[in-house]
């Protein structure tokens, strides 16, 4: 069964995805990255060309391949926009939300290009966002995980949780 990382942009749910990879000896699959590999565009392009709407759909077609599988799933931030994307995330027991304060996600993606939601917004408005998505990732998540602490202690209290 898949291991779902979930959470706001910058949390550290590749970094961590990437640790649970190396300790269960399975892929790590992230879906932005997944995304910009089959549609050969950046993110920020895909936003700019065909719109968020469209992205969002090509998150739940990638989440919908992989859930079953035994893999590592990092999803985008946004992820739980997509209600078709949440209810498959609902499924899942392994789904896990990374947590931290919205101060320091804002240091770590104020300047990161590659992030069309979060490019120019300031931190009151990257707080409603953020403040959005929080009953969403509540909705959907087995576990809360402070994703505030060192990125071992995290992916440890994960697979301590499995």
């Amino acid at each position: 069964m898949s291991i779902v990382l979930v959470g706001f942009m910058g949390v550290g749910k590749t970094t961590i995805g990437k640790l649970l990879s190396e300790h269960y000896d399975r892929p790590l699959v992230d879906i932005d990255t997944y995304i910009v590999e089959i549609t050969q565009l950046p993110i920020p392009q895909i936003f700019e060309n065909f719109g968020e709407a469209y992205f969002r759909d090509l998150e739940y077609k990638a989440l919908h391949k992989w859930i079953g599988k035994d893999v590592i799933i990092s999803t985008g931030g946004g992820i739980i926009e997509s209600e078709l994307s949440k209810d498959i995330l609902k499924d899942n027991l392994n789904t896990f939300w990374l947590k931290c304060d919205i101060e320091i996600l804002f240091n770590r993606i104020n300047h990161d290009n590659n992030r069309p939601n979060a490019r120019g917004k300031s931190l009151n408005e990257l707080k409603t966002l953020y403040s959005k998505r929080e009953l969403s990732y509540n909705e959907i998540a087995y576990k809360h995980i402070d994703a505030s602490r060192p990125e071992e202690v995290v992916a440890s209290e994960i697979i301590e949780s499995l």
